[in-house]
C-alpha cells in the first residue's frame, strides 16, 4: 500500500485505509473502490491524497503512530469535547469530568501504542477534510507532540498531560470568526491580530476545566510563544515557556506547514524539516529539536515521492537522522509508467537524486 495524490490517481483504485469525518466517522471504508463518482466527492472535502492498495507496493508495511480505530476514537472525543467547551454548554461538575472520563484512558491507549513504534517511520495515517481541519489538525500535532515527549524521557503521567494540552490547545479558534479563520488568501494586519487572539481565549476557556493539569492549560496560552521572545501573546523567553508549551510549539509548527490548506499548499516535509533545524536555538528550545531529528519520520514508509529524475518511487524504509533522504523504490518512470520491476535506491547515498515532490 502506499499514499497517493487524488491528481495522480488511477481508475479504480481500491482505498487501502479508512477515510474520517472531523468526528472520527468513517466516510468511506477501506477495501472500497475508488470511482471517479467518489473521487470527485473526496475532491470536494478538500482532500489532497488517499492510502491505497498497490501490487508494487504489497510488502511494504506503513507503521502509524496509532492504530486507526484509536485514532477515530481520539478525533470523535476531541470534537465534543472542543465544540462543549467553546459553546459553554457544560457545567463546572461536567466540564471536570470530561477530560477525566473522555480523554485521558484514551491517552493513556496512545501513550502504549507510541511505545510500541520503534524508531522513526511512523505515519499520521490520515487525510484533511476542510471541514474537520481544526480537529484533524489538533489529533495530529498531539502525536507528534506525545512522540517528541517519548523521545525526551518523560514518563506516563506527564505525556498524559502534554497530551491533554495538545488536543486542547486550539480551542480559542473557535472563538475566531470562520471569515478570518478560513480566509483563502493573506490575513491583513488587524485580521492577524484577531488570530493573535485565540491562545488568550483558549487559556480562559480551560480555565473552567477544573481538574485539567496547570500545565496543561498553558499549552494554549503558550504554544506560539518562542524561546527567542518573539512569539505571543507575552512574548515570553527560553524557561519562562513551560516545557509542555515548548514542545508543543514544535508539533504544531511542523504540523501547519507540512498540511495542505485552503489558503496554499504544504511544504515537502524536508522543507518543513530544515526549516524547524534552523530555527533550533532562536525560535525553538534545540532540546525539542534533537528529539524531532531522534523520533520524528520527516518521510515515513509508504509514501510516494517524485524524484528529480522524473520519476515516482515510495518509501521503504525511514532511517534515524536521515529521514529527509530514505530509501525507495523507483514504481513509475518519467512519463509515469509502471516499472515492471521496480528497484531501489538508497537517496542517502544517492546524493544526486533530489526530492522534488510527494503526494500529501
Amino acid at each position: 500500500m502506499r499514499w497517493v495524490s487524488l491528481r495522480n490517481l488511477k481508475q479504480d483504485r481500491i482505498l487501502a485505509q479508512n477515510i474520517l469525518d472531523e468526528r472520527g466517522r468513517v466516510l468511506l471504508a477501506k477495501g472500497v473502490r475508488l470511482t471517479d463518482a467518489l473521487v470527485d466527492r473526496l475532491r470536494k472535502l478538500s482532500i489532497g491524497s488517499v492510502c491505497i492498495e498497490d501490487k508494487a507496493t504489497d510488502d511494504i508495511v506503513m507503521r502509524e503512530f496509532v492504530r486507526p480505530e484509536t485514532r477515530g476514537q481520539v478525533l470523535d472525543a476531541t470534537f465534543r469535547t472542543l465544540t462543549e467547551l467553546a459553546d459553554g454548554n457544560l457545567g463546572r461538575y461536567n466540564r471536570s469530568a470530561t477530560s477525566q472520563k473522555r480523554l485521558r484512558p484514551l491517552l493513556l491507549d496512545v501513550v502504549c501504542q507510541l511505545k510500541e513504534v520503534e524508531g522513526t517511520g511512523g505515519h499520521l495515517g490520515t487525510v484533511y477534510l476542510s471541514d474537520g481541519e481544526l480537529f484533524h489538525h489538533s489529533v495530529n500535532v498531539t502525536f507528534f507532540a506525545m512522540s517528541l515527549g517519548l523521545g525526551m524521557g518523560l514518563n506516563e503521567e506527564d505525556l498524559i498531560d502534554l497530551g491533554l494540552g495538545t488536543l486542547l490547545h486550539d480551542v480559542g479558534k473557535l472563538k475566531i470568526p470562520e471569515y478570518v479563520l478560513k480566509k483563502p488568501g493573506k490575513l491583513t494586519t488587524e485580521e492577524f491580530e484577531i488570530i493573535k487572539l485565540h491562545p488568550s481565549y483558549g487559556f480562559d476557556i480551560l480555565r473552567g476545566v477544573e481538574d485539567l493539569p496547570a500545565r496543561s492549560r498553558l499549552v494554549a496560552l503558550e504554544h506560539h510563544e518562542r524561546v527567542d521572545g518573539s512569539g505571543y501573546p507575552r512574548g515570553l523567553k527560553k524557561d519562562e515557556i513551560h516545557t509542555f508549551s515548548r514542545i508543543a510549539g514544535v508539533a504544531d509548527v511542523y504540523e501547519a506547514l507540512t498540511a495542505n490548506r485552503v489558503y496554499r499548499t504544504g511544504y515537502l516535509p524536508h522543507q518543513a524539516y530544515e526549516l524547524l533545524l534552523g530555527a533550533g536555538g532562536t525560535q525553538f528550545d534545540p532540546t525539542v529539536i534533537e528529539a524531532f531529528v531522534q523520533t520524528i519520520a520527516v518521510y515515513p514508509v509508504g509514501m510516494t515521492l517524485i524524484l528529480s529524475t522524473g520519476e515516482r518511487a515510495v518509501v521503504v524504509e525511514s532511517r534515524a537522522r536521515q529521514t529527509q533522504r530514505p530509501l525507495v523504490r523507483i514504481i513509475e518512470d518519467r512519463a509515469g509508467n509502471p516499472i515492471a520491476v521496480p528497484w531501489e535506491i538508497d537517496l542517502g547515498k544517492e546524493r544526486t537524486i533530489e526530492i522534488v515532490g510527494c503526494e500529501i
